[in-house]
């Protein structure tokens, strides 16, 4: 059962992160952005909305930065937040699905404005998860139950839209995340169609990867896909419970299951808590031959096997190449550095 070790492209080097409520950790994180100064926002959904829910900052050295954002009614608050963004305005946009809205702050997390009107009409939105900005500073959205993607400027002015609803070329179904390559391609997690949907910047169909099941370069609800500067895609398969690398024409290279060790963070709270630290140093975190249910189940083998991929929901790519991948259910972020092309074709 590989996690990844014998992988060509993909190099595991740190983890982010740790469990908690409040403050130095996350909380059922479900997207990140890497902002141009350095810093890393991880939006938290939390479990126990009273507690939990909110953005911290950090960067990828351990460093951390505070946190902002909260539940509630009034404006600025989260309700079910779920996908963020950095603009070249250096602010940071917030998509809420239960409110239908983006919500924009600064990058100290001061409150700006929220735009958004529930609906079906253009330029209305249905339950938005995802969230990118293009090169122009405009805003692209999954709109996901409208099974469209929509294009707003910051302020909320409704720019254009593609898709509607189906399987069929250039057609969506409940889109999750976003992301654009170096060409201003737009990538779609088309999550109920188990494919990533290529577009480009102005919303003409250019292809897709991918079918539904679980073997190599088959996809089951992919939460997002990014791509590289060689034009490898690395795909965030989130109920298959790993991240799958692609080349650009959507050829399978390798996937990865996790590789997780324990990060700084972690490794701090293990030094002063003793108990915990010493039951930890008894358990066998490396026992594979557990009785699974249904060892077929990936998310039954993932919750019972740390150092691997438990619910990946998001991915971003550093300017040095490395590869982030965020994990809703054990917290955390797992940072590979992916190889050199000269190193991949050996």
């Amino acid at each position: 059962m590989s996690s990844g070790l014998n992988s060509k492209i993909l190099k595991y080097q740190r983890t982010l992160g740790m469990t908690v409520m409040e403050g130095k950790g996350f909380y059922a994180p479900n997207d990140m952005s890497l902002a141009p100064n350095g810093r890393i926002y991880v939006l938290n959904r939390s479990i126990d909305i009273a507690r939990g829910m909110g953005i911290r900052i950090c960067d990828s050295e351990d460093g951390f930065f505070g946190s902002f954002g909260k539940f509630g009614s009034d404006p600025g608050d989260f309700n079910w937040p779920s996908a963020i963004a950095s603009g070249l305005d250096s602010q940071i946009y917030v998509a809420d699905e239960y409110k239908h809205k983006i919500m924009t702050f600064s990058p100290k997390g001061d409150f700006i404005r929220e735009w958004g009107v529930y609906g079906k009409k253009k330029g209305e939105l249905d339950t938005p998860s995802g969230v990118v900005v293009d090169r122009d500073n405009n805003l692209v959205v999954s709109d996901t139950y409208n099974h469209r993607v929509q294009i707003f400027d910051t302020m909320g002015v409704f720019l254009r839209s593609f898709g509607k609803e189906g399987s069929g070329d250039g057609e969506l179904n409940m889109p999750w995340r976003l992301s654009i390559d170096l060409d201003s391609n737009i990538y779609v997690a088309d999550w109920g169609n188990d494919r990533i949907s290529i577009f480009d910047s102005q919303g003409k169909y250019l292809k897709s990867h991918g079918m539904s099941g679980s073997g190599d370069g088959q996809l089951f609800r992919p939460a997002q896909a990014v791509s590289d500067s060689s034009g490898n895609i690395y795909v965030c398969d989130w109920g298959n419970e790993r991240i799958q690398v692609l080349d650009k024409e959507g050829h399978f290279i390798e996937q990865n299951r996790g590789e997780s060790q324990v990060s700084p963070w972690a490794q701090n709270f293990l030094n002063v808590n003793n108990e915990e630290s010493d039951a930890r140093d008894k358990a066998n975190l490396e026992k594979m031959d557990i009785p699974f249910m249904d060892p077929r189940d990936r998310h039954e083998v993932s919750s019972h096997i740390e150092k691997y991929f438990w619910a990946p929901m998001s991915l971003a790519i550093s300017e040095d190449e490395q590869l982030f991948v965020l994990e809703s259910n054990r917290h955390r972020i797992q940072i590979f550095e992916m190889q050199s092309e000269s190193l991949i074709k050996q």
